[in-house]
């Protein structure tokens, strides 16, 4: 009787010291594009800002669109991912795993080579 109490005792301690092996979870954050800051829109003067500027501070747009009936009017598009995906697991009684991506997109109307006007959108 004495012996199965202390075999019990020392399987429950081992399963017990071995529990830290048994439970993961790990994260993961990846970027993507051009992040257009707020202090970096602040910089930028309407009517003066020319898009060689634009181009050296923050790359090639990801988008160039001439707009329809405006001679020499044009909308450059920057676009910023962010994708972070978790998951978790605990040994035979749960897995868990998530996803979530958000992109936002900052928007330079450029008319003869100066930013008239621009927005963000999340």
């Amino acid at each position: 009787m004495k012996r199965a109490i202390i075999t019990i005792l020392a399987a429950g301690a081992f399963l017990f010291a071995a529990a830290g092996c048994l439970v993961t979870s790990g994260n993961n954050v990846q970027e993507s594009g051009v992040r257009v800051s707020s202090n970096t829109l602040a910089q930028i003067e309407v009517g003066q800002t020319t898009e060689q500027w634009l181009v050296a501070a923050l790359g090639e747009p990801d988008a160039r669109s001439p707009v329809a009936c405006e001679d020499n009017v044009q909308i450059l598009r920057y676009n910023h991912t962010v994708s972070r995906s978790g998951q978790g697991t605990v040994f035979l009684l749960f897995a868990g795993h998530h996803d979530r991506s958000e992109t936002s997109s900052a928007y330079f109307e450029v008319t003869d080579g100066i930013i008239t006007r621009y927005w963000t959108e999340p």
